[in-house]
C-alpha cells in the first residue's frame, strides 16, 4: 500500500498539502499529462519559474487541480473557510508553508511512488492526518439513495463503493456531516476519485437528510448532529 510519510511534528497545513499532493499524484499517473511530476514537469518549471519558489509551484498545482476537480484540492473545504469565493481554493487569509518545509515536503511527494487505486490514495490522504481507516460497510447502494456519510472510515467506504457502482452520482446522493479538517478533506477528495467535476457536498450539523452511513472514528459532534 502506497502512503504519504506520517510525520509527527507536521502542522495541520502539511497535512493537508501533503494529503493534497498524494491526490494530485493519484489522478496524474491515472492520466498522465506531464505537466505535475516528473523530468518534463520539472523541466517545465525551471524555465517558468523565474523568482518563483516550491510553495508556489505547489499552490498553482493544486489551483489548477481545483479548477478541474471543483472542491477537490482547495484549503477552502478543507477548512470551512468562510467568506470565500467558490472557484477560489485558498482564500486571502491562507498562509501556507514556510519555504523551507514547502521544499522538503515537495521532494518527499515526489520521490514516492503514486497511488494505484481509490483505496490506496483513500488511505494515503488519511495517513498524512495519522488518522487509520478501518473497513465499513455501506451497503448496497442504489442510483435513487441519499445517504449521509459520518465518520473518516465510512467516508472512504462509501467512496470505494461509488468508484465499484454504476449510474451513481456522488455529488447529488451524497452529503457528508464532517468538522475535522482531515475528514473533511477525504470527503472532498471524492471529486477527483470519482473524476466528476462537482463538489462533494457537507451539511451543516443536523442537517443531512438520508441514510445514514456512520462508521465509530466520526467526530462525537458529527455523529450526533447527523444522527
Amino acid at each position: 500500500m502506497v502512503e504519504c510519510q506520517l510525520v509527527e511534528h507536521r502542522t495541520g497545513h502539511e497535512a493537508y498539502v501533503e494529503a493534497a499532493l498524494c491526490l494530485l499524484q493519484f489522478v496524474e499517473a491515472r492520466r498522465p499529462t506531464a505537466r505535475r511530476f516528473g523530468a518534463d514537469a520539472d523541466a517545465r518549471w525551471k524555465a517558468f519559474r523565474g523568482d518563483l519558489e516550491t510553495i508556489d509551484r505547489i499552490e498553482l498545482l493544486l489551483r489548477d487541480a481545483d479548477a478541474e476537480w471543483p472542491g477537490a484540492f482547495g484549503a477552502r473545504g478543507v477548512y470551512a473557510l468562510a467568506a470565500v469565493a467558490e472557484d477560489e481554493p485558498f482564500g486571502p487569509t491562507w498562509t501556507g508553508l514556510d519555504l523551507v518545509h514547502a521544499e522538503d515536503l515537495w521532494r518527499r511527494v515526489s520521490a514516492q511512488p503514486a497511488a494505484q487505486s481509490v483505496a490506496q490514495a483513500l488511505h494515503a490522504i488519511a495517513s498524512t492526518w495519522g488518522t487509520p481507516l478501518v473497513p465499513v460497510d455501506a451497503g448496497a447502494i442504489e442510483p435513487t439513495d441519499r445517504l449521509v456519510v459520518i465518520g473518516p472510515s465510512a467516508i472512504a467506504a462509501t467512496i470505494e463503493a461509488f468508484a465499484r457502482g454504476t449510474d451513481l452520482d456522488w455529488a447529488d446522493q451524497v452529503t457528508v456531516v464532517a468538522t475535522p479538517p482531515a475528514h473533511r478533506q477525504l470527503a472532498a477528495a471524492a471529486g477527483a476519485l470519482l473524476n466528476i467535476n462537482r463538489p462533494t457536498r457537507f451539511a451543516a450539523p443536523g442537517e443531512g437528510r438520508g441514510r445514514v452511513v456512520a462508521s465509530a472514528d466520526a467526530d462525537p459532534s458529527d455523529r450526533v448532529a447527523g444522527g
